[in-house]
């Protein structure tokens, strides 16, 4: 049986950008590790998952932006070299892909670049990305599009418009388009009174659910969404917490989510072995017991709501989660 482990993995803080939504609050390179460090670091990451049992490793690098850190190519290069390493993932705002993407494309592991897009049009997207953004990105992703993945972050400002955005997806030709929710994290702090309420977010799930004919109330586990553009098909992506991911951070520590800015361990000093034990320790600590309010009492499965939003919201980790929308419908048991 296969198992596999994934991460994502800030290579750095720098970015060019100055979105509205950041889950950051640093822009400079100040935290970032060197090459022969973080080659070490992988070496261990890989020989623990090795030991432990699992199959195959997958990496989504990003930032920050990635493609504008001396970390990048090299990083890219030793990872090519390692058999474990199965794929990786670029997670990029595109200002500069397409100045890098004739090297990129030499890198055999390189999947697919996934490319954040906050709106179907000028207007709305550039408004929290700042102005041009949106023409460029065009531009930057016209000709690769079969290897791109769009990522729309959900706000008040745009949840409204998936259907405007799957559209555009498929006229661009690229592979597809992740829906995650904004969390108020970072500089994101400030524009907090954007984050959905469970009005919104029952809506988003209905506009997903009539795009693809299927019953909204099956959707309500799910805490991010990828439409598959190219094979007409969506999967939602349940809570992520244990052992099987993370978020390395551009300093070596490790978040159990990014948007849930909890350390768990330091990979420059800590074996990866204990810090995987640590992540699985504190999904485990997770229960609906442990929950509060309408988390503790719900009965679906494998659901524990979204401990990031909480986190951000109430400071509270165990509290209930307020964006759930299964109480507005007829409190379905």
């Amino acid at each position: 049986m296969e198992r596999e482990f994934a991460f994502q993995w800030h290579i750095t803080d720098l970015c060019n950008l100055r979105c509205k939504h950041c889950y950051q609050d640093r822009f400079d390179a100040k935290r970032d590790i060197p090459v022969d460090i973080w080659e070490r670091v992988i070496e261990d990451i890989v020989l623990s998952l090795k030991t432990e049992g699992y199959t195959g490793l997958d990496i989504n690098i990003t930032g920050g932006e990635p493609l504008i850190s001396p970390l990048l190519l090299p990083i890219m290069g030793f990872l090519e070299e390692i058999d474990f390493v199965r794929e990786v993932n670029l997670i990029t705002n595109g200002i500069n892909l397409k100045t890098l993407y004739p090297r990129l494309r030499s890198y055999k592991k390189l999947n697919y670049i996934k490319v954040s897009l906050e709106g179907p049009n000028p207007e709305i997207n550039d408004f929290i990305r700042g102005r041009g953004n949106f023409d460029r990105v065009m531009e930057n992703i016209r000709d690769i599009s079969e290897r791109v993945i769009l990522m729309y972050t959900l706000t008040r400002f745009n949840y409204n418009k998936i259907e405007d955005m799957y559209n555009l997806g498929r006229s661009l030709g690229v592979k597809g388009l992740i829906i995650e929710r904004f969390i108020p994290l970072g500089v994101g702090r400030d524009i907090m009174e954007k984050t959905l309420g469970s009005k919104e977010w029952l809506d988003v799930l209905k506009i997903i659910a009539n795009l693809f004919g299927v019953n909204w109330v099956e959707l309500l586990p799910f805490k991010a969404f990828f439409i598959d553009l190219q094979d007409q098909q969506i999967l939602g992506a349940l809570c992520n917490l244990g052992d099987e991911s993370m978020c390395l951070m551009p300093d070596g520590i490790v978040y159990p989510c990014r948007r849930l800015p909890i350390p768990i361990g330091d990979v420059k000093t800590d074996n990866f072995g204990e810090i995987l034990d640590r992540l699985k320790a504190f999904r485990d600590q997770l229960t609906k017991f442990s929950l509060r309010g309408r988390c503790h009492l719900c009965e679906i499965n494998d659901c524990i709501g979204c401990r990031a939003l909480v986190y951000a919201v109430t400071g509270d980790i165990h509290s209930e989660d307020v964006q759930c929308p299964k109480d507005i419908c007829d409190r379905i048991s």
